[in-house]
């Protein structure tokens, strides 16, 4: 399929829908049930992605119960895990009398691997031949102090496999959404060793506090950096969002091989992959500290941000 548009919708386009399929994450957060919760979502086709980490943890325990009650069926992997979407969206393309097909996925609580990888089969597949409206659903939480840091184990790419390759006359820049994680930012600028490093925070955000955290967190690679080199985004404004970030991506790409990095917000994530697909030089990477990672609770502080992105099949030469 091709990616066609995107939009950012209200959170109440939700209640109207009937929904082919809705997939979310049966994570051990209180946000990963807020729709089911606050909405009256309608669906079809429900499905959890249960971690199979950390399934012991009391709020995962009640978010199972909640799910079983609403219909849910349980899926289960590990969170560095890729996923085969095919069974779910080709059983809902085959079964659909309608034009469209209409999914929503709520990756508030979901690894980059897992919300990429929907993007990616979405992107590959040739065989979906309806269009396809994804409503990504994205819940912020209340800010949290963070926890200490754990080791960074993986820096992979997560964007579309089919990319150009990077070419190696250029230098690279390396773009990073900069999140409360200590040290993650420095490890990225060690590893990819850019030429030019960009930075990207989250202001204005529900939350003061959040803001003031990201600069104490990050103040050395901001000073490396310089404050001409820090940008803001408004998190709850995606379309503006996307604008910032895919003006300074084309601003860079004809003189270096662009790296996006996006710490936080989840939000800045799914914006990034979206622009890969439509500028397959320009990759996405993550860092991620694997399934020993500790966990903490995240609680729904506010409406969620909903994107909403058309797929339509390949036209046919």
């Amino acid at each position: 399929m091709e990616f066609h548009s995107a939009k950012q919708i209200s959170p109440e386009n939700l209640n109207r829908i009937d929904y082919d399929l809705f997939i979310l994450a049966a994570g051990y957060e209180q946000r990963s049930i807020y729709l089911l919760v606050d909405f009256n979502i309608n669906a079809k086709v429900k499905v959890a992605l249960a971690f199979e980490e950390k399934s012991r943890e009391v709020q995962r325990r009640n978010n199972d119960v909640l799910l079983l009650e609403k219909g849910f069926r349980s899926m289960t992997f590990s969170g560095e895990q890729s996923i085969n979407f095919d069974p779910l969206f080709s059983k809902i393309s085959e079964n659909s009398l309608k034009d469209n097909i209409f999914v929503l996925i709520d990756y508030s609580s979901m690894t980059k691997v897992w919300y990429s990888g929907i993007i990616n089969y979405l992107i590959g597949n040739e065989n979906i031949h309806k269009k396809t409206i994804v409503h990504f659903s994205y819940t912020p939480a209340l800010y949290n102090e963070p926890k200490k840091a754990g080791a960074v184990k993986f820096n992979t790419p997560v964007s579309f496999p089919s990319r150009k390759s990077a070419d190696p006359n250029k230098p690279t820049a390396l773009i990073i959404g900069l999140g409360l994680d200590y040290s993650r930012a420095e490890f990225l600028q060690r590893n990819l060793k850019p030429e030019l490093t960009l930075l990207l925070y989250a202001d204005p955000t529900n939350e003061v506090k959040y803001v003031e955290m990201v600069f104490k967190n990050n103040e050395e690679i901001i000073e490396q950096s310089g404050i001409r080199n820090l940008l803001s985004f408004p998190l709850d404004n995606l379309e503006r969002t996307n604008e910032i970030l895919t003006d300074l991506c084309l601003s860079l790409r004809a003189k270096y091989n662009v790296i996006v990095a996006p710490i936080g917000p989840k939000a800045l994530t799914l914006l990034a992959l979206l622009l890969s697909v439509r500028y397959p030089d320009i990759s996405v990477v993550r860092i991620s500290q694997g399934a020993g990672a500790s966990t903490f609770e995240r609680k729904p502080c506010c409406k969620p941000l909903v994107y909403s992105v058309e797929f339509t099949p390949e036209e046919s030469e």
